[in-house]
């Protein structure tokens, strides 16, 4: 028998959450490409939750397992904070990262073969290039990390608080 709440309509925050949980799983090797398409399709015809727990209902681990019906609504955007916590470093960092170390290497290489080839100890001019960069993209990875990060972790709490009060 359907609950009660499978006739409640969604919003586009609900079909957002959903497609969030969708992507995770094609990038976990859950689900394939052609599976994400036509159920990123049903998402967004979906206009109730009942239309939405049977896209999502069988990716969600077992011991983590919510169901629209029962709550009436998406799953907890705690899961969401949680994966931000535990990924670590984003990816967009470590670009930037790779992007310094690039240039950095080769004029550290040019030096080497310089001070080879004259014999001779030069004066390290890398360091005009690694400095600069180095410091610039060293504060953005300190502030992502101190203030970015805390400030979408505190706001996905609220949001989830917002969601366990609204459901009582």
């Amino acid at each position: 028998m359907a609950n009660d709440k499978d006739d409640l309509r969604i919003g586009d925050s609900d079909r957002e959450l959903v497609s969030r949980l969708l992507k995770s799983a094609v990038e976990e090797g859950r689900l394939t490409l052609v599976e994400y398409d036509g159920r990123l399709q049903r998402i967004h015809s979906a206009k109730t939750v009942g239309d939405l727990t049977p896209i999502f209902q069988d990716l969600v681990a077992s011991g983590n397992r919510r169901n629209f019906s029962e709550h009436g609504s998406a799953p907890s955007k705690s899961y969401a904070a949680k994966s931000r916590a535990k990924t670590g470093t984003p990816a967009w960092i470590k670009w930037m990262w790779f992007g310094w170390a690039v240039p950095v290497t080769l004029c550290v290489v040019i030096w080497l073969i310089l001070v080879v080839t004259e014999l001779e100890l030069q004066y390290f001019w890398p360091i005009w290039v690694a400095g600069p960069l180095g410091a610039v993209i060293g504060s953005v990875t300190v502030m992502e990390r101190w203030m970015i990060r805390p400030v979408l972790l505190e706001r996905d709490a609220r949001r989830n608080d917002g969601e366990e009060f609204s459901r009582s």
